[in-house]
C-alpha cells in the first residue's frame, strides 16, 4: 500500500506544517496511523508517523521495525519513550504549526507531542482526515475488493455447516476459519452469529446457544485483508418459514434494493436512507428499523461516512460504503440484509454478490 501524505494535505482545510499520528495501548491504536503509512502488518503501540506534505517517517519501537520497513516506510527505530520524544522533537523543530488526529488521541500522548513541538500550535485535523479517508484511493479499492471476495466465498459455505444443533459459537468459528483459508489475516470484527429472538439484537456476540428448527439465524461478518475490512450480514431460517418470517424478510429485501438503487455520486445520504426506511415504515414492521443504513468501510469496519437519517452527506465516487436495513422485534427476532458498495458516477457497484435468497438451513 501506498503512503497518503500528499492526498491528505490535500483535504486539509487548515494549514499546518506537520501531522502526528500517536498510537497508545491496544485498542488505542490509531486506525489513521495505518490509513496513512499503508503498513499492512504490526501493532506498533507507542509509535507515531510524522507527516509532512511530501514526506512520512514512522518512529517505531524494535518490537515494530521489521513490520515497518517491509511496509516502504521510512523508519527510525527508538530505544525508550525519552528517545521517541526527542526524535520527535528533532523531527518537529522549527514547525510553527503541528496537526492531531484528537478523536484518536489519548492525553498522555498529547502532552508527549505538545512537549516535543515546544512552541507550535496544535490543531486537531481530525475532520480532515475523516474526508480523506472517506474517498478510497485505487490501491485501497483493489485491497476492499479482495476482503469483500474472501468474505462472498465463505459465507457461501454457510448453508453446509449450519444445522439443527449448532452452537452459535461453533457456526461463528467454522467462518472464522473458512475466511482465514482463503485468505484473511482475520476476521475484522467479532463475528456475529445470533440464533433465534437474539436475532433482533443488532450487536450481539456470540453465545452457547442451539439453532432450533424454525428460528431464524443471522450471520454478521467480515473478512480483514491487508487491514482493510469487509462487512456483510445474511439471514436464514432453520426449516420451513413461517409467514411472518417470509414477510419481514421480503421488506428488508425491497428496502435494501430501494437504497441501493438510489446510490449514484451526488446523491444525499438522507434520501437513500429514506428510500430504505420509508418501505419498512410502510409494512407492518414500521419502527423496527432502529439504525442507520449503512456506514463508511475501510481500515476500520467503521470508517468515516455514513447513510443516515442524522446526517446528509453527500455521497461521491470512490466512496466505500455499506447497505443494510433490518426490522427488529424484540423477543421474536430480525432480518438484516447487508452488502458493502463502491459508488460510481452513475450508481454504485455491489463488493459482495452472495445470494440474497432467503435459504432455509
Amino acid at each position: 500500500m501506498a503512503t497518503k501524505e500528499k492526498w491528505i494535505f490535500s483535504q486539509l482545510d487548515k494549514d499546518v506544517d506537520a501531522i502526528v499520528l500517536m498510537n497508545a495501548v491496544e485498542p488505542n491504536v490509531d486506525g489513521a496511523f495505518f490509513y496513512a503509512t499503508g503498513i499492512p502488518n504490526g501493532l506498533f503501540e507507542y509509535c507515531a508517523a510524522i507527516i509532512e506534505p511530501r514526506r512520512l517517517e514512522v518512529l517505531a519501537s524494535a518490537l515494530e521495525e521489521t513490520s515497518a520497513r517491509e511496509g516502504g516506510v521510512k523508519t527510525t527505530v527508538f530505544e525508550n519513550d525519552k528517545h521517541m520524544e526527542e526524535l520527535m522533537a528533532r523531527r518537529l523543530k522549527g514547525c510553527g504549526t503541528v496537526g492531531i488526529n484528537a478523536s484518536n488521541l489519548t492525553v498522555a500522548n498529547l502532552r508527549t507531542i505538545k512537549r516535543a513541538a515546544k512552541g507550535a500550535r496544535i490543531i486537531d485535523v481530525s475532520k480532515s482526515l475523516d474526508k480523506a479517508r472517506v474517498i478510497k484511493q485505487p490501491d485501497e479499492i483493489e485491497v476492499i475488493k479482495r476482503s469483500c471476495a474472501i468474505a462472498t466465498k465463505a459465507g457461501m459455505d454457510i448453508p453446509s455447516f449450519t444445522r439443527a444443533g449448532q452452537l452459535e459459537t461453533g457456526a461463528a468459528a467454522e467462518l472464522n476459519f473458512r475466511m482465514m483459508k482463503l485468505g484473511a489475516s482475520a476476521q475484522s470484527f467479532v463475528t456475529a452469529v445470533s440464533f433465534g429472538a437474539k436475532t433482533a439484537e443488532p450487536h450481539y456476540m456470540p453465545q452457547q446457544r442451539k439453532l432450533k428448527p424454525g428460528q431464524l439465524a443471522m450471520f454478521d461478518y467480515g473478512a480483514s485483508y491487508r487491514r482493510y475490512a469487509s462487512d456483510i450480514t445474511r439471514t436464514f431460517v432453520c426449516g420451513r418459514p413461517d409467514s411472518k418470517q417470509m414477510e419481514m424478510y421480503d421488506t428488508v429485501l425491497r428496502a435494501q434494493e430501494a437504497a441501493i438503487n438510489a446510490i449514484h455520486d451526488g446523491a444525499h445520504g438522507k434520501a437513500v436512507d429514506k428510500a430504505a426506511r420509508d418501505i419498512i415504515d410502510g409494512s407492518r414492521f414500521k419502527g423496527r428499523f432502529i439504525h442507520s443504513t449503512g456506514h463508511g468501510l475501510g481500515i476500520s469496519v467503521h470508517d468515516p461516512g455514513s447513510i443516515s437519517s442524522r446526517r446528509d452527506m453527500v455521497l461521491r465516487e470512490g466512496m466505500v460504503l455499506t447497505v443494510e436495513p433490518g426490522a427488529y422485534i424484540v423477543g421474536y427476532g430480525g432480518v438484516r440484509i447487508e452488502d458493502d458498495i463502491l459508488v460510481t458516477k452513475k450508481g454504485c457497484k455491489v463488493l459482495t454478490p452472495l445470494t440474497k435468497e432467503f435459504i432455509s438451513l
